[in-house]
């Protein structure tokens, strides 16, 4: 039989085997559980590098578009008064036209042509 000292030398021999062991596969995962970390931080650090750069590009998007918009809105007003002010004028010249009398029908060839060179006249000082 095994004597009882050899039993206790075999059992902490084991036991220490087996604690070192399980220190062992412990650092062996922590390890690996330590490499997946830094991958993983590594992909996001990525992403967020990227997002970062999106988030810029749309800021700067964002405000050449309101640059844009707002060019536009001033172009938009000032074509809105210069409309306003030839659409007077051609209401104007149709409030005119309506206010003449009649013309005989044996002068209504020479009116016709009077009123195409008056016609033709304005157009060329609008176009001036």
């Amino acid at each position: 039989m095994i004597s009882p000292a050899i039993t206790a030398i075999i059992i902490a021999v084991l036991a220490a085997v087996a604690f070192t062991g399980g220190f062992a596969v412990s650092d062996w995962r922590s390890a690996a559980e330590i490499r997946r970390l830094n991958s993983d931080n590594a992909m996001l650090s990525a992403s967020n590098n990227k997002c970062a750069s999106d988030i810029q590009s749309v800021r700067a998007a964002m405000d050449a578009l309101t640059t844009a918009s707002m060019t536009r809105e001033k172009n938009a007003a000032v074509a809105m008064r210069h409309a306003g002010a030839a659409a007077a004028k051609h209401a104007n010249r149709a409030k005119d036209i309506r206010s003449r009398p009649p013309v005989a029908p044996q002068y209504q060839c020479e009116a016709i042509m009077r009123e195409q060179a008056a016609y033709i006249q304005t157009r060329r000082q609008d176009e001036q």
